[in-house]
């Protein structure tokens, strides 16, 4: 995960000269080519979106078709366990890919001669993780970001102003076993301390998934947005 690069997708394309792009973050051991079918259920023919589900930096060890953004084992050490060198290879790997994710961002809106600004960047789960580095990473505002069953690393106040200004949509299942529900709540609360322009949405009855639920919202959060 060294090698700052254009990272792999697969597509739902359906518009030629579309108004924006949605660009997908996958979870934990999931890939680009099982992603993409949540563009499908996304779409909505009142707007000109055009998706890209990405695949993940790198992949897990003796799992080839899964992928990961950040390893959650570095040497070994599960990420709650980890000590400050296991901290550091996860800072590293989270910095290559996000550098790998806003390359890609910038080679594919620049291809449609579009703004950051007509970008939206989903994430799930791991992906979710991501989608908020990457706000706070960028010194660009966004059309919007979504942290659907993630979680928030940065404990840090933010002063990114971009990142402030882009708007936010975060979802939780109350029934995830994954990603505990006290994830959301603690995530709401860093949103609100550092006044973000956010929306919440606790889906009762959801487990670790982007539900029919979490869809609809999803297309709403666009439509306001676009």
């Amino acid at each position: 995960m060294n090698n700052i690069e254009m990272l792999s997708s697969n597509t739902f394309l359906p518009y030629p000269d579309p108004k924006k792009l949605i660009f997908m973050l996958h979870g934990y051991g999931d890939n680009a080519d099982n992603f993409i079918n949540i563009a499908k259920e996304l779409h909505n023919t009142e707007s000109r979106v055009n998706y890209f589900a990405l695949n993940a930096s790198s992949a897990i060890p003796n799992y080839p078709l899964g992928r990961q953004w950040f390893n959650l084992y570095p040497n070994g050490i599960y990420i709650s366990d980890a000590g400050q060198n296991e901290i550091n290879i996860i800072k590293s790997e989270v910095m290559t890919s996000l550098k790998n994710i806003k390359n890609t961002i910038k080679k594919t809106k620049d291809q449609y001669r579009l703004n950051y600004s007509d970008c939206f960047v989903f994430g799930f789960s791991q992906g979710g993780i991501m989608t908020f580095e990457l706000g706070n990473y960028l010194k660009k505002k966004l059309a919007g970001l979504a942290i659907i069953s993630g979680r928030i690393l940065e404990k840090n106040q933010i002063f990114n102003s971009y990142f402030l200004n882009t708007p936010l949509f975060i979802s939780h299942g109350d029934e995830d076993d994954v990603l505990s529900i006290t994830n959301f709540y603690t995530s709401c609360e860093i949103l609100k301390k550092n006044k973000f322009d956010f929306e919440c949405h606790l889906l009762k009855g959801d487990s670790h998934i982007i539900s029919p639920k979490a869809i609809d919202l999803l297309q709403k959060f666009v439509k306001k947005n676009l």
